[in-house]
């Protein structure tokens, strides 16, 4: 695609203009091929445009940055050079355009908020199948396409990625597409230029304030994913949720239509009863009930499952409630062995949740915990998350969990200062944490905190470990030996 066609109804300004024949797009050098369009970006632990040089010599014919002093002197050596204000908002549009705007060719369903996505997602992911819909995935856990799947390394990818891959979704004939949208995703412009046809958000509580600093600017970058929603489109919010119930009651200035859901909502959760193999939840909508029976449990997931259904009678699915059976969820209350779960949870309300659940599941059995908390993160949760875990569970184990550039000591002296110390046990290698639990626990166990991930960050490096891995690891290991 010609350059000039590129840069259209951006705020680009050519320095120095030669009109090129764009093969494709990078913001990192190393992938850069002979054709390439290169974005300078300046992020948060290097400047893009230190690479520049070194993209063209690996044959960039254009560079985009906004370093008008550094973009001048490449322009003197007779390259091209384009100035912006908003490096990742420009590269957002410009792949969206490039890859031939697949999102207009596509149904677009974007899911938002703290807790939530993930499930949601997979819930609306499995229910668009079992209706017969050629359907593709956007989000933590994997990229799904027709004909590949790819694990996540970040919830909503970078926008060349992200387009390529909704392009390669229309060339597979895929019809809808579901993708979580991180508060990231909106603050660094990745989904600029998208179309969705339907968003929902889930929930708010405090999480990624080291980037954010309080809740409101991160439920700001929340709210700001309504303005890609489709004038024709659907917004579901969560109406028992505070941040939620706001949305709801801005719905007046908006073209599409915002309906809620919840105890109250438009969408109204009438009585969620837990079943031994799953949930039967009764929605009320428009004089008219609806009784859903589904494998997934807790009272939670409800409202999950109510968020999907809502989605599905908006876009004019056929018997929407017989779509949720047999949905399966990576590493989200996920039973690795009888009577031992792991969970993604790793915020206060989402540990609060499914050790709820389980209690409510197993009310007569003894409930152990293990858990710890990410460093380099949200440090003003942890001591919160252990007092939700002695709260609940009857043992608690804190370990480590992804410490990063943090001592993982001290990550675990701040979460102590929530917990119930008597029914508190440290031991900081995760794998004896585990070891311990499931050799001396003769009640249930849950694991929170890495659910799908199949790693530990430690110091910069990932080692790979998974929960799931260690768990049957032990199991057999106590097999061999008994």
């Amino acid at each position: 695609m010609k350059l000039s066609k590129l840069i259209e109804n951006t705020d680009v300004k050519p320095i120095l203009f030669k009109e090129q024949d764009i093969k494709g797009l990078s913001e990192d050098s190393r992938e850069v091929c002979t054709g390439y369009l290169f974005f300078a970006v300046k992020g948060f632990k290097t400047d893009g445009h230190k690479f520049a040089e070194s993209a063209v010599s690996r044959g960039a014919v254009a560079v985009i940055g906004t370093d008008e002093k550094f973009l001048k002197k490449l322009a003197d050596k007779g390259i091209t050079t384009l100035l912006t204000k908003n490096i990742r908002k420009t590269e957002a549009l410009i792949a969206h355009k490039f890859f031939g705007e697949p999102s207009k060719k596509l149904k677009l369903i974007g899911i938002t908020g703290t807790n939530g996505k993930t499930t949601t997602s997979f819930i609306l992911y499995n229910a668009l199948k079992n209706a017969g819909f050629k359907t593709g995935l956007i989000g933590t856990v994997e990229y799904i396409t027709l004909k590949s799947r790819k694990k996540a390394e970040r919830t909503t990818p970078p926008p060349i990625e992200l387009n390529a891959l909704l392009k390669k979704l229309v060339d597979e004939g895929a019809e809808y597409v579901v993708m979580e949208v991180s508060s990231h995703a909106v603050s660094l412009s990745r989904i600029e230029g998208l179309n969705f046809q339907t968003g929902i958000f889930t929930n708010l509580s405090p999480e990624h304030l080291d980037f954010y600093k309080d809740i409101f600017n991160y439920f700001l970058a929340k709210y700001r994913f309504l303005k890609y929603i489709t004038p024709e489109g659907l917004f579901l919010t969560n109406s028992d949720d505070f941040f939620g119930s706001i949305i709801e009651g801005t719905k007046k200035i908006r073209m599409f239509k915002t309906l809620s859901y919840g105890k109250s909502g438009d969408f109204k959760i009438k009585n969620i009863q837990p079943l031994i193999d799953g949930t039967l939840i009764e929605i009320a909508f428009n004089n008219k009930t609806y009784h859903i029976k589904t494998n997934l449990k807790g009272k939670y997931n409800a409202y999950n499952v109510t968020a999907a259904f809502g989605t599905l009678l908006n876009l004019g699915i056929k018997n929407p409630e017989t779509t949720f059976k047999n949905i399966s969820v990576p590493g989200r209350l996920e039973e690795v062995y009888p009577d031992i779960y792991i969970d993604y949870a790793h915020t206060p309300d989402a540990l609060e949740n499914v050790l709820k659940t389980l209690k409510e599941i197993y009310p007569d059995r003894k409930l152990t915990v293990i858990f710890g908390c990410g460093g380099n993160r949200d440090r003003h949760k942890r001591p919160l998350m252990g007092a939700v875990a002695s709260k609940i569970a009857d043992s608690v184990i804190v370990t480590t969990d992804n410490p990063r550039f943090e001592n993982p000591d001290t990550i675990i002296e701040e979460i102590l200062k929530g917990c119930n110390l008597r029914k508190t046990v440290v031991i900081k290698d995760r794998k004896k944490a585990i070891e311990r639990a499931i050799k001396e626990n003769k009640g249930i166990i849950l694991i929170a905190g890495k659910g799908h991930e199949d790693y530990q960050e430690i110091n910069g490096e990932k080692y790979h470990f998974s929960d799931r891995e260690t768990v049957l690891e032990v199991i057999n290991d106590i097999k061999r030996n008994s």
